[in-house]
């Protein structure tokens, strides 16, 4: 199955997208990514921007298993997913299922307005006019 998927982070999102990306190169596989943005935070008040991007992967696990596999990432970043208005503070790092199919074309997913320009960046319908952010992502070793 593939997914869309995104990456957001507005405490220290740099280090936190950073790490993010490296470990799910990793630990899930091959990425098909966009552009990293910094976008002002959307339905929540702070003064932290986020850095977002875009991800297309491929997984055996279905939906729920992913999804499980990306908390356990939030929560080993520092995310307090037991604060029942863990959706309105700032994060150090939420990754959120957006779109699955069996073909992984999500050309025409639907995404939230600050996300079309990476949507369609990745399926080269369109460019980002947004700031682009540059990251260092470690890439994860031969293994053996």
């Amino acid at each position: 199955m593939f997914y869309l998927c995104s990456i957001g982070s507005n405490l220290d999102p740099h280090t936190h997208v950073s790490r993010a990306l490296a470990e799910l190169l990793a630990h899930v596989g091959p990425l098909q990514l966009s552009s990293v943005i910094r976008t002002k935070p959307v339905g929540m008040h702070s003064s932290h921007d986020f850095l977002n991007c875009l991800l297309v992967v491929e997984s055996p696990l279905d939906a729920v298993r992913l999804k499980q596999r990306f908390v356990a990432l939030e929560v080993a970043h520092g995310r307090d997913r037991s604060d029942p208005l863990c959706k309105v503070h700032d994060r150090p790092l939420d990754i959120d299922i957006l779109a699955s199919n069996t073909h992984g074309d999500f050309a025409t997913a639907e995404v939230d307005s600050y996300l079309a320009e990476l949507l369609a960046e990745l399926y080269g319908h369109g460019e980002v006019h947004d700031p682009k952010v540059a990251l260092q992502v470690a890439l994860p070793g031969p293994s053996g």
